[in-house]
């Protein structure tokens, strides 16, 4: 039992002085809030639904200190996605209902600032943009026009968020807005809205 303690003890000395250097790594966990943005309404002269879903993210980050500017490049795996169903002017029709969900590599490139910088806390705000890199798309479409080719296998987008540390532990929340995910072929333009929250650790 003593052994344990003082393993766990050691361990959280180790931790909380790399957390404090000028060079942080760490891995982080998350989940997610995503909506689709769309013309739909526009070409289809319909009103949209649009549905929410939520879903999970997990990867790494490292962070520069340069007193109370930090840079903090990431990388994690996320799922994002989302539910359009147009409305028609027969309300016993059928609604055509497109489901987005896809995965994806994200790498947000933020610049931040510690508005609170202590030894053992700080509160921070940060952005920049974020490039996304399309692992895998199960997209099901029943607007005949639209499918699953539509959409771009990377694109572009920001973040802005703040943060707490608290020793080694790291939270965070975020929103992030796409540019136009869907290819330049397609009569519709998609945006993705993305809410965030992860808790990391800062391993060095």
């Amino acid at each position: 039992m003593n052994k344990i303690l003082l393993t766990s003890l050691l361990l959280v000395f180790v931790l909380d002085t790399f957390s404090q250097g000028p060079f942080n790594i760490g891995i982080k966990f998350g989940a997610n809030r995503s909506t689709m943005i769309t013309n739909i309404d526009d070409v289809l002269n319909q009103n949209i639904l649009k549905e929410d879903v939520n879903n999970y993210l997990a990867g790494a980050f490292v962070r520069v200190n340069l007193g109370r500017l930090y840079l903090q490049p990431e990388a994690y795996f996320n799922t994002k996605g989302g539910i359009i169903t147009p409305v028609g002017e027969n309300q016993f029709s059928v609604p055509k209902k497109t489901t987005f969900n896809y995965q994806t590599i994200d790498v947000p490139a933020l610049v931040g600032i510690k508005i609170i910088d202590k030894e053992l806390i700080n509160v921070r705000l940060h952005g920049g943009p974020v490039f996304s890199f399309v692992t895998a798309n199960s997209l099901v479409s029943e607007i005949s026009d639209f499918n699953a080719d539509d959409l771009s296998k990377q694109y572009a987008g920001w973040q802005l968020g703040a943060g707490i540390d608290i020793w080694f532990v790291t939270l965070d929340a975020r929103v992030e807005n796409s540019f136009i995910i869907s290819d330049k072929s397609s009569n519709y333009d998609i945006k993705n809205r993305v809410y965030l929250i992860s808790a990391g650790i800062k391993l060095f």
